[in-house]
């Protein structure tokens, strides 16, 4: 149950005794996304996936009785644990880490080798993956590792004449932890931790940050070769839950205080960078410290903390009884999920998820699951991701790295129930197999004509499914796996609003209320992003959500240099580019669904003008018939484009053009109806509303609607401005 390294995690299985199906995107290079080699290459070692799967894909499926019923994510391969207890394995193998003797990597998952006792399978019911190191637990409670072993990572025993540090291509059981029952086990990059049946805690592999949390003598040494105990207090210290992040591992621990009061709070230790630690003291970062932010938590809110999975450098804890997530950490990816890109070493809530069963914390991303029959929001039953996207890694359709958590549309229809978060990759398991053709009724009668019968009869069978109105084309491909289903399509993710001060291009912002928002947000230092498909080398975090939210994007990270300003704003791709007329007309705007404003509102916004009106006129008060015909002006112009815009439109349409109109304004209408109640907060975010010419509304709605972009261009010719931002 705790996460990895470079990002891997340990996971529970699946509670389910149905069948499940696996899903995974990201990053598919080394075959970390166990997709499968070509149809020609049965050992699975060429790849079909070189380009990255920005959102959920079938990974495999196999027989009911070979169903994936729990996953880990690793650094750059991935452990699939089968309902009959077998472990399975993909990826990246240059330390053995797969469990095979091969060095090359596998596109398809493979069978662990050395899981066995007595010539018979063992029964897993738990996998971890670290960075190049794996691990499962069996249902007697026995650990057994493989990989790379290099600092003692994989906790085993050797015999004389054996390297300790040679790879392990094959499962060898954890001999120190064979007289404890283990219940949880968690991997680190290159170390590991887990949990007893009796709550103690054991821990070995690298310790150059302190990530055992065996003291000074321990982190001295560099590494910890054998499984060794993390002591507590007896009687007044309980473990409840333990995870191990890329260098360093919090642990949920009930605590009895002098008073008699039980709460249940968080120790953590390991490197201190980034915050990870919470408010912890460094310079004891390689002994278990409590982190006093969460306990000040508790005792405010009252609240009882039940999880805990640590990431490349963050942490999230999950709340027991409402299912809410606190993080702390490394935010300048946006994995901590709060809005923004500091790090915090006070932990902080991340608004707008409740009901949360389950979390992963993979380098730089999050992922948190919520419960379908808890949740009673708009959140119910969905997956939802949140930080650093480069790789398709968080499945919403492109590679925008997002600060806050959004919804996993390809899922939609899936339940999932069980989440992993790796490096680069994403996995999880899903309730239900995914269906094949032959499993469809109406066909299995020709499948079974075509077994019975031979090729004879496959031209009649053919044209007897044409004529039925059925796909003969399926009568090749039986074990096709059918469209439609959760994953096979990619369902991009709508962006759902600015984050607070975010609605403008920040280097744009003149008003001194704006101006002074921005600079509680930006800082000494600030994230900045790369926009690839752009060429933008300096985009600034606003722009890069509204702009070039679906475009590749890289995140920068420096001290703030007062030249920098943002390339977005000087091209005419950006649509959220601050000025006074802008300002004036979202003041309006903003309060409308269609952030458009009303004709009969142009006054107010030549009201809040007025002084820039008046200096570009020399300075001279506005006279009362100035106004009058300012407005007039205005107003005609507006009618006067609406006008044309409807000609445009009734001459495209041709003939039956006045027809036509009417069944688009319906149309129309209905989108409009069905957005409404889908209450997605969707809308342009330059303020106006971008609509295709055969997008109109109601003939005396869309008469009376006023775009941003239409009275921008009618104000900068009607009074001859050139720049109205320098007003």
């Amino acid at each position: 149950m705790s996460t990895l390294d470079d990002g891997g995690n340990a996971i529970a299985v699946s509670a389910s005794n149905r069948t499940s199906s696996c899903y995974a995107w990201g990053w598919p290079d080394d075959g970390r996304l166990g997709f499968g080699g070509k149809e020609h290459d049965p050992k699975g070692k060429q790849p079909i996936h070189h380009e990255i799967n920005p959102h959920p894909n079938f990974m495999f499926t196999r027989e009911e009785k070979d169903v994936v019923k729990g996953v880990a994510a690793g650094g750059r391969h991935s452990l699939f644990l089968m309902a009959d207890g077998r472990v399975s394995a993909s990826g990246w193998n240059a330390h053995g880490q797969l469990g095979v003797r091969e060095t090359d990597s596998c596109y398809k998952p493979v069978d662990v080798d050395g899981l066995k006792k007595a010539g018979r399978p063992l029964f897993c019911k738990q996998v971890a993956a670290g960075h190049a190191t794996s691990f499962a637990l069996t249902g007697e409670g026995k650990i057994y590792s493989w990989g790379k072993n290099k600092w003692g990572g994989l906790g085993q025993d050797f015999e004389d004449d054996e390297d300790p540090e040679e790879d392990q291509f094959k499962a060898r059981i954890v001999k120190e932890l064979m007289n404890q029952p283990i219940v949880e086990i968690s991997a680190g990059y290159q170390h590991c931790t887990c949990t007893s049946f009796g709550g103690r805690t054991f821990a070995w592999g690298r310790n150059n940050f302190g990530q055992l949390g065996l003291g000074k003598e321990a982190f001295d040494a560099g590494y910890v070769g054998k499984p060794t105990e993390i002591k507590w207090r007896p009687g007044s210290e309980k473990v409840i839950r333990l995870s191990s992040g890329y260098n360093h591992c919090v642990c949920l621990i009930q605590i009895t205080r002098p008073n008699k009061v039980n709460e249940i709070t968080a120790f953590a230790w390991g490197c201190p960078d980034d915050s990870r630690l919470g408010s912890c003291d460094n310079r004891m970062h390689f002994t278990p410290q409590e982190v006093h932010g969460l306990t000040t938590i508790v005792r405010k809110n009252h609240w009882t903390f039940k999880d805990v999975k640590c990431g490349g450098a963050h942490t999230l804890v999950l709340e027991k009884y409402n299912g809410l997530v606190v993080a702390w950490g490394q935010g300048r990816y946006g994995q901590l999920g709060y809005g923004h890109i500091w790090d915090r070493a006070d932990p902080v809530m991340i608004t707008g998820l409740r009901s949360v069963c389950d979390l992963a914390c993979g380098a730089r991303h999050s992922v948190a699951l919520v419960d379908r029959v808890a949740s009673n929001d708009s959140t119910d039953g969905e997956v939802y991701t949140w930080g650093y996207n480069d790789h398709g890694e968080l499945g919403l359709g492109d590679c925008a790295v997002r600060l806050q958590p959004h919804k996993v549309n390809g899922l939609l229809n899936a339940d999932v129930k069980v989440v992993s978060a790796g490096h680069k990759h994403t996995l999880c398991v899903t309730d239900g197999i995914a269906k094949k053709v032959r499993d469809l009724p109406e066909y299995q009668e020709f499948f079974d004509l075509l077994h019975s019968e031979g090729m004879l009869v496959y031209d009649a069978l053919k044209k007897a499914m044409e004529d039925k109105g059925l796909n003969s084309d399926f009568l090749d491909t039986p074990d096709a796996i059918l469209p439609g289903q959760p994953g096979l399509v990619n369902h991009a993710c709508e962006y759902e609003g600015a984050e607070p001060g975010m609605q403008y291009c920040i280097d744009t912002i003149k008003d001194p209320d704006e101006n002074e928002v921005i600079m509680k947000l930006r800082g000494p230092y600030e994230t900045t992003y790369h926009c690839i498909r752009c060429r933008f080398t300096h985009v600034c975090m606003a722009c890069a959500r509204h702009c070039h939210g679906r475009h590749p994007v890289k995140v920068n990270f420096k001290l703030r240099h007062y030249a920098d300003t943002c390339q977005c704003c000087e091209h005419d791709i950006c649509n959220i580019r601050w000025s006074h007329v802008r300002h004036e007309f979202d003041k309006l705007a903003l309060q409308n669904d269609d952030k458009c404003i009303g004709i009969d509102q142009i006054q107010d916004v030549l009201d809040g003008l007025h002084e820039d009106i008046e200096e570009r006129r020399g300075g001279l008060p506005l006279t009362s018939k100035q106004k009058e015909d300012d407005l007039k002006a205005g107003v005609d112009a507006m009618h006067e484009r609406n006008n044309r815009r409807k000609e445009e439109l009734l001459e495209a349409l041709g003939e039956n053009g006045d027809e036509e109109l009417q069944k688009l304004r319906e149309n129309r209408k209905k989108k409009r109806m069905a957005q409404n109640e889908a209450d997605d907060g969707q809308g342009s975010l330059d303020g106006s509303i971008t609509t295709l010419p055969e997008e109109v509304e109601e003939e005396e709605e869309e008469d009376s609607r006023v775009f941003f972009k239409d009275f921008e261009k009618w104000y900068l010719e009607y009074f001859q401005v050139d720049e109205i931002d320098d007003a």
